[in-house]
């Protein structure tokens, strides 16, 4: 055995990439498993937590909060020998947006490692475990594998000396900030060749936006979530997501549903000397991806094509030029007076075709078959997006079989606006409320909520029965405290049913516990699919 500041040397010559100081020797920790760092992660400050201590001292202390968040994910970074230049070598991508940015994300991964390239994907919510939100090579890094480095960077900040003051965060980060700092730390270590970064929450002051110099940005669909902390205005909500754009770094735009967004989008541009370029349609491509799900997927898979092409084209560029993603030409001007320029569509290689055809993304235009009951579940929760969502169900099932809806929404999302949307678009014969449990019996300790939470949730189920009773008398409506007794309730009938799962990302992942409890380990089982 070496003494520790050998083994030092010999894994920082294994880990270029990585400051000495972040090359650690697991002691501390030695031997702890994935449920014990997930004790302790849950042991950690959530950000819901956070937020509410905050509201309790009033709306500056709010500001503050948001506002310190990237300089203190910063701090973080820095005491585990983490710096911006270190960040560089991932070479980012990093992507914003209300709708959409999940799947974006995934699908630019999956591209580019089928271009050859060695990829990390950071990710979040998790559906039903926290490793999700890490991912290598487009698989969810293992149990084992979270269970070393979170011990790692645990111990790191063991070691650091801390004077906890003011502007000096405690030694450990909170939740949300803890996976975000581990999956850049990951990242390097495992020497990834590129780095697709989700956002958590809005953009400019997610934590995520430590990133200084990513190689390309882009924004989603955008549109009203989060508003009792994002707000309640699209011009708002567009600066906040507008936030991750950097100085002369390409931003590529889906088109979108709010023509105000557009104005914003493009002065956050113009300070960062950079241009907004809207992607074009996925039909105007030479050779598109065969048919697709839903209007979003189209979207989303468009943005992934050009989100690709242009880091493809920057990797080949003479150092660090930034380049356009291929030829442009400007915009019809569909955009409110807004000149954006609009990326040509371009043939698409075997490689590109391939890794959207392999994609994986679960929870989003989901379908599991379980006997005379096939399950469709999507995390759509806005809106525009409910509105997509159903329209994608509809298209997919066939008008002789019962319909069931299984619902639910949280406090700041609009339940009568939901449930409109909801009764114009899909002719149900049945709708069951229940909250983001998923069984009263067993229980997923990465999806464990408080009791006070769980008692809320199942509060506002029976509530939202009530409002649907009150509104739509003409369908029946249930509500129950898990969707493992919702689930009970539609199979035992049966009659060949389509259900319909939607409203939270939540909810769908409480769905996967009950209905495939497996997936992470057999993704190949029941997945998400991207085209027909």
């Amino acid at each position: 055995m070496f003494p520790p500041k050998v083994t030092c040397l010999i894994l920082a010559a294994h880990f270029p990439r990585l400051p000495l100081s972040c090359v650690a020797v697991r002691m501390l920790s030695s031997g702890a498993s994935y449920e014990d760092a997930i004790d302790r992660l849950m042991s950690l400050q959530s950000i819901a937590s956070v937020v509410r201590n905050a509201e309790q001292r009033g709306k500056q202390q709010v500001e503050r909060l948001r506002n310190d968040n990237v300089r203190i994910t910063n701090i973080y970074l820095h005491r585990l020998g983490i710096s911006s230049c270190d960040l560089k070598k991932l070479n980012i991508i990093h992507v914003a947006g209300t709708k959409g940015k999940g799947s974006t994300c995934a699908l630019t991964e999956s591209i580019l490692r089928h271009c050859g390239y060695k990829t990390g994907f950071s990710s979040s919510p998790h559906l039903m475990e926290v490793r999700e939100r890490i991912r290598l090579e487009g698989q969810v890094i293992s149990r084992d594998l979270f269970a070393q480095y979170f011990f790692e960077i645990w111990d790191l900040f063991e070691r650091v000396d801390v004077t906890v003051n003011d502007s000096s965060p405690p030694r450990y980060p909170s939740f949300l900030k803890y996976l975000v700092v581990m999956s850049y730390y990951v990242f390097l270590k495992e020497g990834v060749d590129v780095a697709v970064v989700e956002v958590g929450l809005g953009g400019r002051f997610d934590c995520t936006n430590v990133v200084q110099h990513p190689r390309v940005t882009a924004v989603t669909h955008l549109g009203y979530d989060h508003t009792s902390i994002l707000g309640d205005k699209i011009e708002g909500i567009a600066w906040e997501k507008a936030g991750i754009i950097k100085y002369a770094t390409p931003v590529l735009v889906v088109p979108q549903c709010y023509p105000e967004t557009w104005g914003v989008l493009e002065k956050e541009a113009e300070q960062c000397n950079t241009s907004i370029t809207r992607v074009p349609p996925l039909t105007a491509y030479p050779n598109p991806p065969s048919a697709t799900t839903s209007e979003t997927w189209s979207d989303n898979i468009s943005l992934a094509l050009q989100l690709s092409k242009t880091w493809l084209d920057l990797q080949v560029s003479s150092g660090d030029k930034q380049v356009s993603p291929g030829d442009k030409q400007m915009s019809p001007g569909d955009t409110n007076g807004i000149q954006t320029k609009l990326a040509l569509p371009f043939q698409l290689p075997d490689t590109f075709l391939r890794g959207i055809k392999k994609c994986q993304w679960p929870g989003r235009n989901h379908v599991i078959y379980r006997g005379a009951v096939d399950f469709y579940l999507d995390g759509a929760h806005t809106p525009v997006s409910i509105t997509k969502c159903t329209r994608w169900f509809k298209t997919q099932t066939k008008n002789n079989r019962r319909k069931v809806l299984i619902a639910n929404t949280t406090r700041d999302r609009q339940i009568a606006k939901f449930l409109n949307i909801i009764n114009e678009e899909v002719s149900l014969d049945q709708i069951i409320f229940c909250p983001n449990i998923a069984s009263n019996k067993y229980v997923v300790k990465d999806c464990e909520w408080p009791e006070s939470i769980k008692l809320a949730m199942i509060k506002t189920a029976h509530e939202n029965r009530d409002v649907w009773i009150e509104k739509f008398p003409a369908v029946p409506a249930f509500s129950f405290s898990s969707v493992a007794e919702a689930v009970e309730h539609i199979e035992a009938s049966k009659v060949e049913t389509d259900v319909l799962i939607t409203g939270s990302l939540h909810l769908v992942g409480a769905a996967l516990q009950v209905l495939d409890p497996g997936f992470l380990e057999d993704s190949s089982k029941s997945q998400a699919s991207f085209s027909k």
